[in-house]
């Protein structure tokens, strides 16, 4: 884009820009990111100090991605990405921003709040305390979802749900109730505690640690989310006292990871490293589908003791 037709306005920098961080810039021999510009407005949501270096450059355009959305959309996302990179913002600008964002989108929780501008949610709640904004009886999460302030309706909901049908997954419950997946996890749990009071004497094969044959069977037939199954996989000694089983509870969490842990590794990755990231996800998916493969295998063709403790027969078998 011509730099000549960008507008630098509506700063989350409460002083502007650095000029010591802008000369640093226009002294440096790497190649600067692309900067993020509001369409049809031409505004810097992100970059103003890169902006100001290529000025010093003497250059006349500048590599830009174009973001569409209103101004307040594009405020709040400046925020965002000045707190991932460049030149941090100063705690009174953050500060300034919640207390903006607390009045354009009052209904987004103090989590949700705090995840954008780098304060702690106590600080968001103080500072929308200040404001003297009402509590509502909803909040948005920072997973976009809306959840009540109190859960108390909701945790009944749930557990009438689970005790229909102990089978029913913690995503589709927490629709239904209202609540977040890992309250109807907690609710479950409780359910899942109260069962245990009089233990099975014997666990059947295969199953979970510490649950019932009925739980575990469960379990087999609605793993739910992988979040859940990680948790589950972790309480399992023969899997937690080995390094070959730490080695693939780390491995499992990549699986297990949501989606906005996702976008957050996407968005922070240097443009640089796109193309080598791309082709190891690529390796990965084949190579995690060669082991759901070998998996498949073992369970229906289990490994006999004798297999097990011969190594030999192991690496020709």
């Amino acid at each position: 884009m011509s730099i000549a037709d960008l507008v630098l306005s509506d700063s989350p920098r409460i002083a502007g820009e650095d000029d010591e961080h802008t000369r640093a810039l226009a002294e440096s021999e790497h190649e600067m990111p692309p900067i993020v510009v509001q369409r049809g407005t031409n505004r810097v949501v992100d970059g103003r100090h890169r902006v100001h270096a290529a000025r010093l450059r003497g250059e006349h355009a500048i590599r830009a991605w174009l973001f569409d959305g209103d101004d307040e959309s594009a405020f709040v996302l400046a925020v965002r990405l000045n707190g991932r990179h460049g030149l941090p913002l100063t705690l009174a600008d953050r500060k300034e921003a919640a207390a903006r964002i607390l009045r354009t989108h009052a209904a987004w929780s103090n989590r949700a709040i705090a995840s954008i501008t780098g304060l702690s949610h106590k600080t968001v709640a103080a500072l929308r305390a200040k404001a003297g904004q009402p509590g509502g009886q909803a909040r948005i999460g920072r997973d976009g979802r809306t959840r009540p302030l109190s859960t108390a309706s909701g945790r009944e909901c749930a557990r009438k749900i689970l005790e229909r049908d102990p089978t029913s997954s913690l995503r589709d419950v927490s629709a239904i109730a209202g609540v977040s997946p890992g309250t109807v996890r907690d609710v479950r749990d409780q359910l899942l505690r109260a069962e245990r009071v009089i233990p099975s004497p014997r666990p059947a094969i295969g199953a979970a640690p510490g649950l019932g044959q009925e739980t575990a069977r469960r379990r087999r037939d609605d793993p739910g989310e992988p979040q859940e199954v990680l948790r589950v996989l972790r309480t399992d000694p023969s899997l937690r006292l080995r390094q070959s089983g730490r080695l693939l509870l780390s491995i499992l969490a990549v699986a297990s990871m949501d989606g906005a842990a996702r976008e957050r590794l996407v968005f922070d990755l240097p443009d640089h490293c796109l193309e080598p990231v791309a082709q190891l996800a690529a390796a990965s998916v084949r190579a995690w589908q060669e082991l759901a493969a070998c998996l498949d295998r073992r369970r229906s063709t289990p490994l006999r003791p004798e297999y097990l403790s011969d190594p030999g027969r192991r690496a020709t078998g």
